[in-house]
């Protein structure tokens, strides 16, 4: 994966890079009077936007440089080569504070994202963005056949947790839920909270073997980290599939309904079927 972003970082690169080149030669052989110049701002902006400030700046000290060599070519003898100069210190206060608004609004826009997809109490996946990524998978799953796990996961009595010690105990329980479901599984797993106390893992690549030995260090973790005042254990449910035509709701519905086996056999514990 970083591997394939380097690549398309480099060849977007490259793609700014010729697009000066485009603009150097249409300046150079088009009268000063037109002062086409201002077209390098094009590439600087646009690397400032996708690869960085640091891009910008880069792009701008080079397409200065350039606007430079082209504004001594057409100089009349009559301006002095100060004015130039000067020409292009204020392209670079232009530039750089295009850079800066830019570099901000990418920032925003980086946030907006990250809140759109993101739970805020748990830093997780929110439900809406954890069944897009089920459902990427499943068609994954339908197109190669291969195995793939859902684990279902619900605390055991929360209600009483935020009944006897607040709600803040309570939010901070389901923080230290999310850090454990993190530790217990694969780093190409995913994790997201599905609403309340219920959270889910996605596991690609999995089969139910492996799903259920994951599913079985997070109940124990639980059950490890919360010893004491509050207690607090899961019920977890654990689907296996490989090749399955159910959709993303049913696949859900199937894990809700597992976990709730494992509610009724007693709490705290697995409880795993297979689709």
């Amino acid at each position: 994966m970083a591997a394939r972003a380097g690549l398309l970082r480099a060849v977007r690169l490259l793609g700014w890079a010729a697009i000066v080149g485009g603009v150097y030669l249409l300046n150079a052989r088009t009268p000063g009077e037109l002062r086409l110049g201002i077209l390098f701002v094009i590439p600087v902006l646009l690397a400032a936007w996708h690869d960085g400030m640091h891009w910008g700046i880069a792009f701008a000290l080079a397409t200065s440089l350039l606007r430079f060599s082209v504004g001594i070519d057409q100089m009349p003898a009559t301006t002095l080569l100060d004015y130039r100069v000067v020409n292009e210190l204020a392209y670079l206060v232009v530039v750089g504070v295009a850079i800066a608004g830019l570099s901000q609004l990418r920032h925003t826009h980086s946030q907006l994202e990250q809140l759109a997809i993101q739970d805020p109490l748990t830093n997780v996946l929110n439900a809406r963005a954890f069944s897009h990524e089920l459902a990427q998978e499943l068609s994954r799953n339908r197109r190669y056949g291969r195995p793939l796990a859902l684990i279902y996961l619900d605390l055991d009595d929360f209600k009483s947790v935020n009944d006897a010690h607040g709600h803040a105990t309570g939010d901070a329980v389901l923080r230290l839920v999310a850090d454990a479901m993190r530790g217990a599984v694969r780093q190409a797993d995913v994790v997201g909270r599905l609403g309340g106390d219920e959270s889910g893992v996605l596991m690609p690549e999995t089969d139910g073997d492996v799903a259920h030995a994951a599913a079985n260090r997070l109940v124990t973790g639980i059950r490890t980290v919360f010893r004491g005042t509050p207690s607090v254990t899961a019920s977890i449910g654990v689907v296996a599939v490989s090749g399955t035509e159910a959709g993303t709701d049913e696949l859900l519905r199937k894990a809700d309904q597992a976990m709730y086996a494992a509610k009724r056999a007693g709490k705290d514990r697995v409880v795993q079927v297979a689709m």
